[in-house]
């Protein structure tokens, strides 16, 4: 389909003005996009070509998992599952005032595993750690802050809804990218924990196995070695977390999963919806060449590789700022792809760049959604909170770095287990 590159700029400003009016994004992408059709001289109507680009993007089993995982992630919060994993990372994590921080990230990483919602593990891990950071001496504020950086353990480390959305949007297979998060998951992790470990020491101078350890092992393994598609994976955190908290621990009754469907299914129809619509705007990028002429033009004055993938960098923390992650994932990733070639950079490491991006901007003013649900938790302003955060959030740069110029990092677990990338 052959697309006017002249009316390409129309339907950015259209999209961008009915934004600046608050008109949601997904309909403000199709608004611009039946305008775009409508004067444009293409061989077939605005209105079959939306519908079957729909159909197209949407039909994706990929995107399948992502209602799945929502739900999977409030069974694990109504049955008592959640706690129980974090009290297993609580253990691992120590006891005493210098250990409340590291713990808190041991127990976001521990929930990470069956929930790639933020707002889903913030609202889980809210209510248990922000009392213990208190009670061990740190302000609210810092609480607050810690938490807020914890939490984007949840979008990094599989099972992430926004490395499905990304698998989704360029077609891949989302075992891939989502084995190729998890070492890059665990660094972050781990230079969360160093920092969080720097801060407590600066400022502060035997047990039953749990059958619920299972959850995450038996999911990601799965995952990694291709046993469980994605949205078996989902229906599997589902059926489990579903007939542990039911039978096991008894804490999950009826009205509880009747509760939980409509805040899963809210929450993934706003993903789904724009995803759909996001293939609507690649579509169109791919046909008239806009994406391929800017990467020219980026490669060429960015001096190469180096210089193209901090750009890239800059672009995505910066669109974080006041994007949210189906944003950026369907409206511009489509357009980085073709840089992303020129710079030899597989599709799957660029993932989980795009992914580590959108973690960082969550804890990132204005937007910084992270920090305004744990600053509302925890009952302070959020600038206060975003102050108090800095001390976590310059080792989380210095991570995405590391990982952006180090690709055997995210590549190294998909080559072992055969996926090719």
């Amino acid at each position: 389909m052959i697309i006017d590159p002249n009316l390409i700029n129309l339907l950015l400003v259209i999209i961008a003005l009915l934004g600046f009016l608050t008109v949601p994004l997904a309909a403000a992408v199709f608004v611009a996009v039946v305008i775009l059709l409508t004067l444009n001289p293409a061989p077939i109507p605005p209105d079959f070509f939306v519908d079957y680009s729909l159909a197209l993007r949407l039909n994706s089993p990929a995107l399948l998992s992502i209602p799945l995982f929502a739900l999977s992630g409030e069974l694990a919060v109504a049955g008592g599952i959640a706690d129980r994993l974090l009290s297993v990372a609580a253990l691992l994590g120590g006891h005493g005032s210098r250990a409340a921080g590291p713990r808190t990230i041991l127990e976001c990483a521990f929930f990470a595993t069956i929930s790639g919602v933020g707002s889903t593990a913030i609202k889980a891990e809210s209510q248990r750690l922000l009392p213990q950071l208190t009670r061990a001496g740190y302000s609210r504020e810092t609480a607050a802050g810690a938490l807020a950086c914890a939490a984007v353990l949840s979008i990094i480390i599989p099972a992430s809804v926004p490395l499905t959305v990304y698998a989704a949007t360029i077609t891949m297979v989302p075992n891939i990218v989502a084995t190729a998060a998890f070492f890059p998951g665990v660094l972050m992790a781990l230079t969360l924990l160093a920092a969080m470990t720097w801060y407590s020491s600066v400022r502060f101078s035997g047990k039953k196995f749990h059958l619920d350890l299972l959850l995450p092992a038996t999911v990601l393994s799965g995952v990694f070695t291709g046993f469980f598609t994605a949205p078996e994976a989902g229906a599997y955190s589902c059926a489990y977390c579903l007939l542990v908290g039911k039978f096991l621990h008894k804490s999950l009754r009826v009205r509880d999963v009747w509760k939980t469907i409509p805040k899963a299914a809210t929450g993934a129809a706003a993903v789904l919806l724009l995803a759909g619509m996001g293939g609507l705007f690649a579509m169109l990028m791919s046909g008239c060449g806009f994406s391929e002429r800017v990467a020219e033009i980026v490669f060429r004055y960015m001096g190469g590789r180096v210089g193209s993938i901090l750009l890239m960098n800059a672009f995505l923390l910066g669109a974080g700022c006041f994007l949210d992650m189906p944003a950026i994932i369907s409206l511009l990733v489509p357009l980085m792809v073709p840089l992303v070639a020129k710079c030899g950079m597989p599709l799957a490491h660029f993932g989980v760049m795009v992914v580590m991006n959108i973690a960082i901007g969550l804890v990132t003013p204005p937007q910084a959604w992270n920090i305004a649900a744990a600053s509302q938790m925890a009952g302070v302003p959020p600038w206060r909170t975003a102050r108090a955060m800095l001390p976590f959030f310059f080792p989380m740069v210095g991570c995405l770095l590391v990982v952006s110029f180090w690709p055997d990092l995210s590549l190294w677990l998909p080559r072992f287990f055969g996926w090719p990338v």
